[in-house]
């Protein structure tokens, strides 16, 4: 008789990420008032399900994610904020008074721009509560926003997409195909051509049309080798830095690798990525508010 393994939790799930965002099982504990053996009990289970470690553990080290680890972050996020969502009624004021705004916004943006306004915002406007969605392919935008179910969109796109109402463009992001030193020589040497090397680009759902892949054709490269897709830009830059390939990211992302020495940008300029923000026509008043408050802390950023 075969016993069938059982699947992982959201249990298991919520004591991972919060471990990986606490950087400690004891914190991590400590936040989700249970015991650090419980938390450390629901990610072994994890692991053994996933079949890899999320962790790598070492006596009085601080735990730090494995490359698995970080990828299976965001994808436990995403998972966890769905579920939330499935639970909540579909009006927009909570049984706390509070206006909850839905707001989908990739990773990048959530944690260079987002995350350090969220104090300010809340102690300044105590009666919102914000609600990250998952990050939606753009065909799925315009009903996302017609049902409500998003209020808020924080984007990077290859151009300004059609038929979607309120697209406010924030501003230009520009773009830089990138590779190690390593890889740079070998091409200046004439070893090797771009076509010829590993191309690893981000699978973002929101540049649709596999924009970034076209760009390639800008700079006249035909990569030998299918593209690898990546979902996390730190993933990328850390896989270029190490010599596993090239790739397209924003100059404002790798401008101290640039600046360090361990990047070397390959190839003539490309056109900008479009960092945009959309809000829904049902959205409640206070959406327009944060809106605001997104796009002048998007501006206030020098661009590389």
């Amino acid at each position: 008789m075969t016993v069938r393994k059982r699947d992982f939790t959201f249990r298991q799930l919520s004591s991972f990420v919060a471990a990986a965002r606490a950087g400690s099982f004891a914190l991590a504990a400590d936040q989700l008032g249970i015991s650090q053996p419980a938390i450390s009990d629901h990610i072994s289970t994890l692991e053994r399900h996933l079949g890899h470690p999320l962790f790598e553990r070492r006596r009085g080290t601080t735990p730090r994610l494995t490359g698995a680890g970080v990828d299976m972050l965001h994808r436990a996020e995403n998972l966890l904020m769905t579920s939330e969502a499935m639970r909540r009624p579909n009006g927009h004021v909570g049984s706390d008074g509070r206006v909850r705004i839905r707001l989908s916004v990739g990773p990048r943006l959530r944690e260079v721009y987002l995350k350090p306004l969220l104090s300010r915002l809340y102690a300044e406007h105590p009666d919102i509560e914000i609600e990250l969605m998952p990050v939606l392919p753009m065909r799925e935008v315009p009903a996302a926003l017609e049902k409500g179910t998003v209020d808020l969109l924080l984007y990077h796109v290859g151009r300004l997409p059609d038929g979607i109402p309120n697209v406010q463009m924030v501003r230009d992001v520009p773009i830089v195909l990138v590779g190690s030193p390593a890889i740079a020589e070998s091409i200046r040497k004439g070893e090797r051509t771009l076509d010829d090397i590993p191309i690893i680009l981000p699978h973002n759902a929101t540049v649709s049309e596999q924009w970034l892949e076209r760009q390639l054709g800008v700079v006249g490269i035909v990569p030998r080798a299918p593209i690898r897709y990546v979902e996390f830009f730190d993933v990328i830059q850390s896989m270029i830095e190490g010599g596993f390939g090239a790739s397209i990211l924003m100059t404002e992302q790798v401008k101290d690798a640039l600046n360090a020495g361990r990047l070397v940008a390959l190839g003539p300029e490309l056109p900008p990525m479009k960092r945009i923000v959309v809000r829904a026509k049902k959205a409640p008043r206070e959406a327009e508010l944060l809106e605001k408050k997104l796009v002048a802390a998007l501006r206030a950023v020098v661009p590389a």
